[in-house]
C-alpha cells in the first residue's frame, strides 16, 4: 500500500488544513501526541515525530491533523458511494469502534477477525445466512423443540454473534476500512491489500505507516485518544452517507421466558416460550459539529514556536557537523 500512502501524503502537502479548523487543545488533552518508548519505534515514523521526552516519542500534532484531514475527506467521499467497515479487536478499541460504527451507520468487527471475511466471502455468506436463520427461529419461537435442541441452537448463536454481530447484513465488500492498531490487525491488512480495499488507520510510533493507504499518526493505546480520533472518522462517515447508513439489528433474549414441558412418555423435554424474542433496530445518528476551544490561538502559537525552535537546533547541529 506504499504508493497510495505517498499519494495521500502529497495531497496533504498541496492542501494543508488550517490548524484553526481543529480543536488542537482536545488533541493534546486526549494524549494523541504520546507515542511508545523510543527503543520500540519504527524508523519510518521519523517524519511524524516532533521530539522525545523521558524516552517516549512525542508525535507532531500538526502532522496528525494534516493526515487526519486527508483521511476525513476520503472517508466522507467514499461513504457517499458505499459502506465502510470499522475494525478494532483489541480491548481498548472494541467498544469505541462499535459505538462509532453504529452511530455512523457502518459495519464493524470488534471481537475477532473472521479469517477469510474478505478473501473467502462466499463461504462467510453461508455462515451469515445460518446466523440470521437462528435469530429468526428464536424470534418466531421454538415451541415443540427439545431442551437439547434449543440449548445447542443458543450455543451456536452465541458463537456466531461474537463474530458476525456487526456485519450481519453485509452482502458485499466494503468500499473502505477503518482499522485501529496496524500491528495487532495484520491479518486484516493482508486481506484488504489482496482485494485492493483502501485502509484508514491510526499509526503509532511503533508502526510502519506504509502498510496503510491513509495513515493517521496518533496514540493507538489510550482510550481518550481513540475516542477523539475515531470520533472524527465516524463523523466523516455520517457526513458522507447523510445519516442513511446501515441499520443494525439486535435480538433481545431478556424477553425470552422458557418453560419445560414433559411429554407423556417422559423421554423428551419440550420447550414452551412464554414471550418471543424481540428485535431492536438501531439507526445511524445525525451529523454533529464540534466546537473549538477558546484558547486555540495560544496553543497554536506555542506549537509553532516549538517547531521553529526545533528546526533551529537541528540546523545548528548540522552546521557544527559540517564544520568538523
Amino acid at each position: 500500500m506504499t504508493s497510495t500512502t505517498n499519494t495521500s501524503a502529497s495531497v496533504a502537502d498541496k492542501s494543508k488544513p488550517s490548524l484553526e479548523d481543529y480543536d488542537v487543545s482536545s488533541f493534546l488533552k486526549a494524549g494523541v501526541q504520546f507515542g511508545h518508548e523510543t527503543k520500540r519505534w519504527n524508523p519510518k515514523m521519523k517524519k511524524f515525530i516532533f521530539a522525545q521526552k523521558n524516552n517516549i516519542h512525542i508525535l507532531d500534532i500538526s502532522k496528525t491533523i494534516e493526515l487526519l484531514d486527508v483521511a476525513l475527506k476520503f472517508l466522507s467521499e467514499t461513504a457517499s458511494k458505499g459502506d465502510i467497515l470499522f475494525v478494532g479487536t483489541k480491548r481498548q478499541a472494541a467498544e469505541i469502534i462499535k459505538e462509532q460504527a453504529i452511530s455512523s451507520g457502518a459495519y464493524y468487527i470488534t471481537n475477532r477477525w473472521p479469517g477469510g471475511l474478505l478473501t473467502n466471502f462466499e463461504q462467510i455468506k453461508h455462515s451469515l445466512k445460518r446466523y440470521k436463520e437462528l435469530e429468526k427461529e428464536f424470534q418466531e419461537g421454538v415451541e415443540g423443540r427439545t431442551k437439547f435442541e434449543v440449548s445447542n441452537m443458543k450455543k451456536e448463536w452465541v458463537k456466531m454473534n461474537r463474530l458476525y454481530e456487526g456485519i450481519k447484513n453485509m452482502t458485499g465488500f466494503p468500499k473502505a476500512m477503518v482499522v485501529v492498531d496496524v500491528n495487532y490487525e495484520r491479518k486484516v491488512l493482508t486481506e484488504a491489500k489482496r482485494l485492493g480495499i483502501p485502509v484508514v488507520a491510526i499509526v503509532d510510533t511503533n508502526t510502519d505507516p506504509d502498510l496503510v493507504d491513509y495513515p493517521i499518526p496518533g496514540n493507538d493505546d489510550a482510550i481518550s485518544s481513540l475516542k477523539l480520533l475515531i470520533g472524527y472518522l465516524g463523523e466523516a462517515v455520517k457526513k458522507g452517507n447523510g445519516g442513511k447508513g446501515i441499520k443494525h439489528e439486535y435480538i433481545d433474549y431478556s424477553t425470552y421466558e422458557v418453560k419445560i414441558l414433559k411429554t407423556e412418555d417422559k423421554k423428551e423435554e419440550l420447550v414452551e416460550v412464554g414471550e418471543k424474542a424481540k428485535i431492536q433496530v438501531v439507526e445511524p445518528m445525525k451529523v454533529t459539529s464540534s466546537k473549538k476551544s477558546s484558547n486555540q490561538k495560544g496553543i497554536l502559537e506555542n506549537i509553532q514556536k516549538e517547531r521553529e525552535a526545533k528546526r533551529q537546533v537541528e540546523a545548528s547541529q548540522e552546521r557544527e557537523v559540517s564544520a568538523k
